[in-house]
């Protein structure tokens, strides 16, 4: 059983999300995480697809957002390419993504875990078996990318 760690002092979160979410906190500037992880995401057979800084996108857009967020699209092409082959409708959450923000003046790292979604959306067999080490790795990344 994979295990979600996620320290939510004033806001109101379901358990539902909670248990659908991993999220770190760390002690490091927002660029030293970000730093981290990419390397993380190399040392972890994943790619990076594309990186979205949210604050400049909705500035943009003439929407300003106080705090920083960044969102990686990351990648394992060949285990995406296995849970296609499994469910096609599985599409729909690929890539993987991790966040990286600021909260209440904390660097953050997050992300929602595969094995949650897959659950929800397919019922194929032998996902789970494709999705879990994905998820370890995954989980790594974000421990790597705090420390």
């Amino acid at each position: 059983m994979l295990l979600k760690t996620i320290k939510n002092t004033d806001r109101d979160t379901s358990r539902a999300f909670m248990s659908n979410v991993y999220i770190k906190s760390s002690q490091l500037s927002i660029g030293e995480v970000i730093e981290k992880l990419k390397q993380a995401v190399i040392d972890n057979q994943f790619g990076i697809l594309h990186v979205f800084d949210i604050k400049q996108t909705l500035a943009d857009k003439g929407q300003e957002l106080a705090e920083e967020c960044h969102i990686f699209e990351v990648c394992n092409p060949k285990i995406a390419k296995n849970i296609l082959e499994k469910d096609m409708n599985l599409s729909i959450m690929l890539p993987c993504r991790i966040s990286v923000y600021i909260q209440d003046n904390v660097t953050k790292v997050g992300l929602s875990l595969p094995s949650k979604q897959i659950s929800q959306l397919s019922n194929a067999n032998g996902l789970l078996l494709l999705v879990e080490p994905v998820e370890k790795r995954l989980i790594k990344i974000v421990n790597q990318s705090i420390a």
